[in-house]
């Protein structure tokens, strides 16, 4: 398995799995994120965005904003956006490895902090996922939306 930065050239594969997730579904009128906003996401330099691969097929991504570290702010902030895995190969530490790493990459970028947000909606795994990972578990929300 390889773990890597991903590329522009990913972003078509990138984006099906994506699609293809119903845990990363967050609004009701969209089957998954805007293209350009989640293309741009992989060029954006404030972005950590590493993909997991096998026999160079892509099996998974990890996604995490750290722009929330201003300069000014003691602590320093990042948001874990995405990580998913494809079926077939969860549950065989692919998601940690991709987490470890990007905890690496945001401790040299000075975050000191990450956040999220979880599908309460899904099957609980990537609640548990987080809870063996340290994060505690803050407010719940409800997303709502509308297509205007």
């Amino acid at each position: 398995m390889i773990i890597r930065e991903a590329n522009l050239n990913d972003f078509k594969k990138l984006y099906e799995i994506g699609k293809q997730t119903p845990e990363l579904k967050v609004s009701s009128t969209e089957e998954f994120m805007d293209k350009d906003d989640f293309k741009s996401r992989i060029k954006n330099k404030e972005h950590v965005f590493l993909v997991a691969e096998i026999d160079k097929q892509l099996i998974g991504f990890i996604c995490i904003h750290a722009r929330d570290k201003g300069k000014f702010l003691k602590n320093k902030y990042a948001c874990l956006v995405y990580l998913v895995i494809l079926p077939k190969y969860r549950k065989q530490g692919i998601a940690i490895f991709l987490y470890k790493e990007c905890i690496k990459r945001l401790k040299k970028m000075k975050v000191t902090n990450i956040y999220s947000w979880v599908n309460n909606e899904s099957d609980g795994a990537m609640i548990e996922f987080m809870k063996k990972q340290g994060f505690a578990q803050g407010h719940n929300y409800l997303w709502m939306d509308k297509k205007i």
